[in-house]
């Protein structure tokens, strides 16, 4: 059994292997980031230091079922409302805070935990902003294209619009026509590896001087 030193110090690696592992996971906007990487790696080291103390094969099992329990109760916090999650970091702390009667060891536990909930919550904020930025800049986008035209003219405005697309090597992803009060619409969808509305604005600008389109407008779809 390592010292209380020795204790202290696996923790806090344990819990920096998992901020790092979990970085990567914030940084492209998964549920389970630094944050909670961080808390489930403490409870493991906890869990895994704390074995020899506990000593015998029956206790040792009474344990696993104490992991398995409270893990399961902990499923119980994770909250989900349409495509987010929430409660992650709720239930990582409450499985990493089973105790086992070691009142030094579960405080030195407790505090780990506490303190890493404290100090990276700032940094998981910041990281989100900046990635929102980042994917808001350079993430892919989707455009839809409205061209307002007569019946009599739908079929060239379509072959023109399909013809501009293969010229400037576009990603079509669906055209359609729709009656509307003043006539007829195409909708084009344009699909971007990043955002560029300039590509989108100069797109547009080849429909606007067509006699036979009314009106051009453009906006940009949300990618489910």
């Amino acid at each position: 059994m390592p010292g209380p030193n020795e204790f202290a110090l696996r923790i806090l690696v344990g819990g920096l292997l998992g901020a790092t592992i979990g970085l990567e996971r914030q940084w492209r906007q998964r549920g389970a980031g630094l944050h909670t990487s961080a808390l489930v790696a403490i409870g493991a080291a906890l869990f895994t230091l704390l074995g020899p103390v506990i000593g015998s094969d029956s206790e040792t099992r009474i344990l696993a079922n104490i992991v398995t329990g409270v893990g399961f109760l902990a499923g119980g916090v994770i909250l989900r409302q349409g495509t987010s999650v929430s409660g992650l970091n709720t239930a990582a702390t409450i499985w990493a805070l089973a105790g086992v009667g070691q009142i030094a060891h579960a405080a030195m536990g407790s505090a780990a935990i506490i303190v890493f909930n404290v100090t990276l919550q700032p940094l998981v904020e910041r990281i989100d902003r900046q990635a929102a930025v980042y994917q808001e800049l350079h993430g892919e986008k989707r455009y839809r294209v409205l061209a307002a035209c007569d019946e009599a003219a739908v079929t060239e405005v379509r072959a023109a619009i399909v013809e501009r697309l293969k010229a400037t090597k576009l990603d079509l992803r669906s055209i359609a026509t729709e009656k509307t009060e003043e006539g007829y619409e195409i909708r084009t969808e344009i699909h971007l590896q990043h955002r560029d509305d300039s590509v989108i604005e100069g797109f547009c600008a080849t429909l606007s001087p067509r006699a036979d389109v009314r009106d051009v407008t453009w906006h940009m779809l949300d990618l489910e």
